[in-house]
């Protein structure tokens, strides 16, 4: 499978002793090129976003803001989100990334990149974001003639920014599974946050209880994902998170294995779509974000790991039957919400 790569994206990095660092891209293709990896990485496909794909999303105002921090190297974003010379640059290569694997899937049917910036809105970044990549390339293949995209969004956290850009449209699902956020980082992605106006049915929800795992996900996909997705019935599946649902991560509590994230690949690749994509951002375990990407890659291609990966899980935090239980609870309760919009047995 083709993976476009914009050497550029590197640059997307927050400084020493933040957890957002840009070598973890080239650190990935180095990686998967070690492994020999059935993964094609390619030159950027396309031409670079311009300003008015980026109008199509964010507001003028903000964007003047980041150009203007980017040229100074210095202020904040948000608390968590410090601004850094040559950002503007930065988050365009990443853009140009997600909006090149775009444009290969539109092409081949599917891809593979690097994106996921979902914590940009339209008028404020934070949480490492600046611009959300993942609603401009939405809206660049709605330009396009793509007319419904769903975006599955399987970070551990919340995107708090690319909800709010497609609150009130029918015509992009907005899919999250991510940790209960009452217990993490943005604090919104409830159940009952379901979208407004003509929008409204169009977001979904899934916050999973803290040390949700493989089981709990296959629950939430199968039960309440999945009729959703086929009820919508996408021209374009825009997935994307990393490794950060693994039960190591230290900035997340979650449950996720190895094997599980491999799974989770898989079902983004069976939601049902004419072109797929899968992009990855998230991780802050070093030891075990290739791996995880990694995984989260082989499952959308239908590959086997080249490696057994309870050798590279180590010890993992299995969830227990209370957990399962708290995540059948929510779905439950996920199916009364949603049944009023989808065709979900409640």
């Amino acid at each position: 499978m083709k993976f476009p790569y914009v050497p550029g994206v590197k640059d997307y990095d927050f400084g020493y002793g933040h957890p957002f660092r840009g070598d973890r891209f080239p650190k990935f293709v180095r990686f998967i090129r070690r492994l020999g990896a059935p993964i094609e990485i390619i030159d950027p496909v396309g031409e670079p976003p311009t300003f008015q794909d980026l109008l199509r999303v964010h507001d003028k105002g903000y964007l003047d803001k980041l150009i203007e921090m980017s040229r100074k190297g210095f202020g904040l974003i948000s608390l968590d989100t410090p601004a850094f010379k040559g950002m503007w640059e930065a988050s365009l290569s990443l853009v140009y990334s997600a909006l090149s694997a775009i444009r290969v899937a539109l092409r081949e049917g599917s891809s593979l990149g690097f994106g996921g910036a979902h914590h940009a809105g339209v008028r404020e970044g934070g949480g490492f974001c600046l611009i959300n990549d993942v609603a401009v390339a939405a809206r660049w293949a709605q330009s396009q003639g793509v007319d419904r995209v769903l975006i599955f969004d399987h970070d551990a956290h919340h995107g708090n920014g690319t909800m709010e850009i497609f609150y009130e449209d029918d015509s992009v699902l907005y899919v999250s599974l991510h940790q209960d956020p009452a217990t993490i980082y943005p604090g919104v992605g409830f159940l009952h946050q379901v979208g407004r106006g003509k929008g409204e049915g169009y977001t979904v929800n899934v916050p999973l209880p803290p040390k949700a795992g493989p089981e709990s996900y296959k629950i939430a996909i199968e039960e309440l994902v999945v009729p959703i997705t086929e009820s919508f019935d996408a021209d374009l599946v825009i997935a994307h998170g990393g490794s950060d649902p693994h039960y190591s991560d230290p900035l997340t509590n979650l449950g996720q294995t190895i094997e599980g994230l491999w799974e989770l690949g898989g079902w983004a690749s069976s939601l049902k779509s004419k072109s797929k994509v899968n992009l990855l951002i998230s991780g802050y375990n070093e030891e075990i974000r290739n791996w995880g990407w990694l995984a989260l890659s082989y499952g959308f291609m239908g590959e086997v790991l080249p490696k057994d990966p309870r050798e590279v899980d180590g010890s993992p935090e299995i969830e227990d039957d209370r957990v399962i239980r708290r995540t059948r609870a929510l779905i439950d309760e996920g199916k009364k919400v949603f049944s009023k919009y989808w065709n979900v047995r409640g």
